[in-house]
Order: structure tokens, then C-alpha cells, then sequence
């Protein structure tokens, strides 16, 4: 199973400063997969994500383009999508993905018919690429029609694949008034979800009180859960950590928390051993990462 992590960059120099950390946790082989975007979607962002998978041999994971509304039923999905200059740098991928619905604020009485099939049409013509579609998360004023899971089972059962966000199906629920486990029970075509998307959405701190959708370190309270979605979605081929806020420890610290994390999710199963190594993590990681290789060998 192919293990990702968001890419992200800083809007002040040096923007691509986690490509060092990105390239020693490829080569320690706890990820293999870079998904683009992480935070920010933009040429230059995309031209130094490209640069890092040329450069290490990495599998990218394509979840959005320069322009493009993460919308897949918004007739401005791709309005402003200069292809030219995407082909320039993508001639092809092998998928991409995007998000289920209207944009936020929008609503179903507004949606024009055959607007989702020929969004899907632009993306085939060209990338030439597999489309997949994520269930989009509550809190943010989406039409609830679009949260429910029978919407999302009828949209991954003309998608070419589904993409499963846990925290996206959690704040649905929420918003729809039912348990996150009645949410999944309804879930139908679960066979076609292909890439699960993972992220904490718990801020101990409360520095991200007011987001939604977090995007932080996951928490021991969450841990449970991650492990049980292989049981539900059985023909996964990419988990991503979607990471993408520090909450109490350095950005570089979160990162690689994240992701042995996750590796001791999917390599063990189990709760209690993710949860020491959290703990342990925590406790002995060096904020600066200046004992990350004696943590490595140790985790090897």
C-alpha cells in the first residue's frame, strides 16, 4: 500500500524549506507518494512539487490544478484552468482527484444538468488521466443534499474511483444530525474507493478552535477510527496524511509524527502500539529534528 503526505510550502522564502525532510523520509521509505496541492495551489508551487518527483522518483497523487474550484458540479470547475500551461508541466498522470458538490454557499437548485458529466470530460481530454471523487466535509455551508451518503454513493458509482476523507465524513455526520457510524453504514460502492484521506481535526491547543476542518497532528482519540476504515474500504491502494497545521511542536516535528504514525497504523493494526508510539514520539523527538536519524534507526 502507497503511503502519501501533503506537500507543503511557505509563502516566504525559502517556500519549498520541507523538501529536505520530504526526501529523507522517501528515502527511509515511510512514504512513497507526494500529493499535490498541500496548502497552496499554484505554478510555482506545482513546479516545485514536480521538481521533487523528478528528483526522487516519488509517485505524485494530483488532488487539484492552478485554477481549479474543488468543486466537481460547479460549472467553474475548470473556467479558469489555463491547460496549456498545465500541459506544459503534466502531459499526463496516471489519476486525479477532486471534491464531491457545489462550491460553498451554492445550492442544488442552481445546478445545471450535465455540468458534472462534462467536468469529468475536460479532465479525461486532457490529462487522459482516471477521475476520482472525495466526499466534501460539514461546517463550511455546502448543501447538506450533497453531504449525504447517498449522494456520495451515487457520484463514486459514476467516478472512476472514490476518495474517503475521515474528517470530512465526520463533520457530515455532524451536520446531518447522525452518528459518524450510521454515516459509514450508509456508505454505499465502498469497493471504489481507492485513496483514504487521513488528518487529525482535534487542536488540544485551540489554536485552530474556529476551522472546521483542522487539517493538525492526529490525536490518540482518532486513532481507533483510522483503523477501522481498512476494514470498510477493503480495495484502498494510497492512504495520504493530509497534514498541513502545527499545532504545538515545530511543523518539521508534526510531519514526521504524521507520518510514522501512520506506518504503525497500517503496518500493525493496532491500537495500543500506536498509541506508544505516538507517546514515544512526542516525548523524544527533538523539535529541531536534530535526532531524527537515531529516531529512524530505532523505529527501523
Amino acid at each position: 500500500m502507497d503511503i502519501g503526505i501533503n506537500y507543503l510550502t511557505e509563502l516566504e522564502e525559502p517556500k519549498n524549506r520541507f523538501d529536505k525532510l520530504y526526501k529523507i523520509l522517501l528515502k527511509s521509505r515511510y512514504i512513497n507518494t507526494i500529493k499535490f496541492p498541500g496548502k497552496y495551489c499554484d505554478f510555482e508551487t506545482l513546479d516545485n512539487f514536480l521538481k521533487l518527483i523528478n528528483e526522487t522518483g516519488a509517485k505524485p497523487d494530483i488532488h487539484g490544478l492552478p485554477g481549479m474550484v474543488a468543486a466537481i458540479h460547479s460549472k467553474n470547475f475548470v473556467r479558469n484552468v489555463d491547460w496549456e500551461k498545465v500541459k506544459e508541466r503534466i502531459s499526463e498522470c496516471k489519476r486525479i482527484s477532486t471534491h464531491i458538490g457545489l462550491e460553498n454557499k451554492d445550492r442544488m437548485e442552481n445546478y445545471e444538468q450535465g455540468v458534472f458529466e462534462n467536468n469529468i470530460k475536460q479532465l479525461k481530454q486532457n490529462l487522459n488521466c482516471e477521475v476520482g471523487i472525495e466526499n466534501i466535509p460539514g461546517g463550511f455551508d455546502f448543501d447538506h443534499r450533497t453531504l449525504t451518503p447517498e449522494f456520495i454513493t451515487e457520484i463514486w458509482g459514476k467516478a472512476d474511483f472514490g476518495v474517503y476523507d475521515i474528517s470530512h465524513a465526520k463533520l457530515s455526520a455532524k451536520d446531518l444530525g447522525i452518528s459518524y457510524e450510521e454515516y459509514v453504514e450508509r456508505l454505499g460502492n465502498k469497493e471504489k474507493v481507492k485513496i483514504l484521506h487521513v488528518s487529525g481535526n482535534i487542536d488540544d491547543t485551540g489554536k485552530y478552535e474556529y476551522k472546521p476542518d483542522k487539517h493538525v497532528l492526529i490525536n490518540e482519540k482518532e486513532i481507533s477510527d483510522v483503523i477501522k476504515l481498512f476494514e470498510q474500504f477493503k480495495n484502498v491502494d494510497l492512504v495520504v496524511s493530509e497534514y498541513a497545521y502545527n499545532t504545538k511542536y515545530s511543523y518539521e516535528k508534526e510531519i514526521v509524527i504524521e507520518v510514522m504514525i501512520l506506518n504503525e497504523i497500517i503496518k500493525t493494526k493496532n491500537e495500543q502500539e500506536v498509541r506508544n508510539k505516538l507517546k514515544f514520539l512526542q516525548e523524544n523527538l527533538e523539535n529541531n529534528l536534530s535526532n531524527l536519524e537515531e529516531i529512524i534507526v530505532l523505529n527501523y
